[in-house]
């Protein structure tokens, strides 16, 4: 029997891969652009190399390569989904007063009751765009990152810091993908910063992310310490 090359499978699962996820979620992309767009919006790619032109926030150019199973992608991982859209739209429509605060209270956000399981699923989606980068690269997808999505008992290899912008920045940025490996191309650190228009994402496996970004979070707070990305030398 041939076996199938690892990197046409789902990372979460290990199903055929069918489905690719947004680069940058299409709520963002609608938020920031509409959802037509009036001109051609212009990003660099994935290596922050040649320009593409996007046309509808429907686009491939705004989307990874197949990297999880439709079960995955449209089912398990839609809380996490779900989750992130009430995050960056609050933050949208709180900038101004976080930007003074520099700190997010997610009960605000889900609300007391629901904070913890919200919270965590905010926490997952961030670690679901970081493998389908991972993935993307041709990198495997290391275990502890996997680990996240089945409860709440998960190590503190993986983590991310918040960076308000000043403003809306105007543009798609995306950021190369910085890290290593040992010889047997198992992982050792990586390094990502993904933009999401209103405030910038850091996420690093293995690696500590600079204070001035903000706090590192885990997951497991309901308080956020955010930096100010704009405002950095």
């Amino acid at each position: 029997m041939a076996m199938t090359d690892i990197s046409k499978l789902c990372w979460i699962c290990g199903e055929i891969a069918t489905t690719g996820e947004h680069l940058h979620k299409k709520t963002d992309v609608v938020a920031m652009f509409g959802d037509k767009f009036s001109k051609r919006v212009v990003r660099t790619n994935l290596e922050g190399k040649d320009k593409k032109f996007i046309q509808s926030p429907n686009s491939k150019e705004l989307m990874f390569r197949n990297n999880l199973c439709a079960k995955c992608n449209n089912e398990t991982t839609q809380p996490f989904d779900r989750a992130y859209v009430m995050f960056a739209d609050y933050i949208r429509k709180n900038l101004s007063m976080l930007t003074r605060e520099l700190e997010i209270n997610l009960n605000l956000i889900f609300g007391k009751r629901d904070a913890k399981e919200k919270q965590q699923n905010l926490f997952r989606y961030f670690a679901k765009a970081f493998g389908c980068r991972l993935h993307d690269a041709g990198l495997s997808v290391p275990q502890a990152l996997k680990d996240i999505f089945g409860g709440a008992n998960y190590g503190n290899t993986y983590r991310v810091c918040v960076c308000l912008n000043s403003e809306k920045l105007g543009g798609l940025s995306i950021f190369p993908l910085e890290g290593d490996q040992n010889e047997r191309g198992e992982s050792i650190d990586y390094y990502w910063v993904q933009d999401n228009g209103w405030f910038t994402v850091v996420h690093a496996y293995n690696r500590q992310i600079p204070s001035e970004y903000g706090d590192e979070w885990f997951g497991k707070s309901k308080r956020i310490v955010v930096g100010k990305w704009l405002d950095l030398p």
